[in-house]
């Protein structure tokens, strides 16, 4: 779990908000324990790069997993560069055009398919380097809003299992499937691969391997046992080789926003402090409508805010807190577990700026990754200097 007396030393040392800021040693840690979790279930571990595709993190993850899990050529080609031959690259993507399936099949140890038709219409393209099989559907539900559900009735990810169990076996190499998303729990794993096993009893004996995805946080303290019995089953077909790619699970509590206050006025009888940052920086706030955890809150605390972003947006809160000291224009503000979702989905609305990314060091140095320039957000919205299209 994220340090709170480390976090109060990481946004003072912050000289300029908002920021975004990865604790090297949290890294670390949550990697080492991954890694040994998934080593003593006996699967092999890659890093789904889609919550942070930031360069430092992919490099600082590189040593503790067997390689990384791409979904477009851009991801693709920055995980290739980092792990250069050093590790696996496994790719899936919902659609792949013929001109991506060239790129990445360059790219890629492991393919992934989308669906069937997508696997007979690339097939004829695929290279000797590529492994290729496809995502299966399981269609057993796990999560609650079905917005992130991957098995949702006509969900888009995955063939049917059931259209899979007629396909014929022996022209794919491996099957990915992915069906949780967020989850402590890793029953629900164990009960998707024992009802597979079930109803793709041949498929999976001829597989060369089988992806497991991600959506398990593997927290200190989670039982690993389902995900070890998962693999025994797996390997008493044949002798698949198993993957596991989570990806918040490595993430997310290495990461700091810090911000700071701007204004504070009362609102009907409500103080808003309003922050230099804003929902935009963290679009996960707006599309689950949770709130997200924050530094020094306290539930009984006496002085109450309203803690807002500084956008133009009338939904751009970040929620209803208290504490036990009150705000001050000029005082900071850290926003907790904001590693994951938070580098590749910020976005520049009402031309505000994107935080500053830092590296917190083992060394208890910080070190400035990357900072939005105007030109930037102007080569961003299409303007040059002296023309525009």
């Amino acid at each position: 779990m994220p340090d709170d007396a480390k976090a109060r030393l990481v946004s003072k040392l912050v000289p300029n908000t908002p920021a975004l800021v990865y604790d090297e040693s949290e890294l670390v840690d949550t990697a080492s324990r991954i890694r040994r979790m998934a080593a003593d279930a006996g699967c092999d571990l890659a890093y789904a790069m889609k919550p942070c595709t930031l360069a430092w993190a992919l490099e600082t993850i590189a040593p503790f997993v067997t390689g990384f899990a791409a979904s477009s050529p851009f991801e693709a080609q920055l995980g290739r560069q980092i792990l250069d031959d050093r590790g696996a690259l496994h790719y899936h993507s919902v659609a792949v055009t013929e001109s991506e399936f060239e790129q990445v099949a360059e790219l890629a140890d492991f393919m992934s398919l989308n669906s069937i038709t997508q696997f007979h219409a690339r097939q004829p393209q695929s290279n000797d380097r590529v492994s290729l099989g496809m995502r299966v559907n399981p269609g057993i539900s796990f999560v609650a809003d079905e917005r992130y559900d991957p098995c949702r009735r006509h969900s888009k990810l995955g063939a049917p299992i059931d259209a899979l169990s007629t396909f014929g076996s022996r022209i794919l190499d491996g099957l990915m499937f992915h069906t949780n998303c967020e989850s402590d729990d890793l029953r629900h794993l164990l009960a998707t691969v024992s009802s597979m096993e079930r109803r793709l009893t041949q498929v999976i004996s001829d597989l060369d391997w089988l992806n497991l995805g991600g959506g398990y946080m593997f927290r200190e303290g989670t039982d690993t046992t389902p995900l070890r019995q998962s693999v025994e089953i797996l390997k008493s077909r044949s002798n698949t080789k198993i993957f596991i790619e989570p990806g918040a699970a490595f993430v997310r509590d290495a990461g700091y926003i810090v911000s700071t206050v701007l204004d504070i006025f009362d609102s009907n009888g409500v103080d808003v402090a309003v922050l230099d940052t804003t929902i935009n920086h963290m679009p996960e706030v707006f599309e689950y409508q949770f709130e997200p955890e924050v530094l020094d809150y306290q539930p009984e605390g006496e002085h109450r805010y309203i803690l807002a972003g500084r956008s133009c947006l009338a939904g751009d809160i970040f929620g209803d807190y208290t504490f036990d000291d009150p705000l001050k224009i000029g005082d900071r503000v850290t926003f907790m577990e904001m590693g994951a979702y938070t580098q590749p989905k910020a976005h520049t609305f009402n031309g505000i700026n994107l935080p500053d990314v830092y590296a917190y060091t083992k060394e208890g140095n910080l070190a400035l990754l990357t900072s939005m320039k105007y030109e930037h957000f102007a080569a961003r919205n299409g303007a040059h200097q002296h023309a525009y299209s």
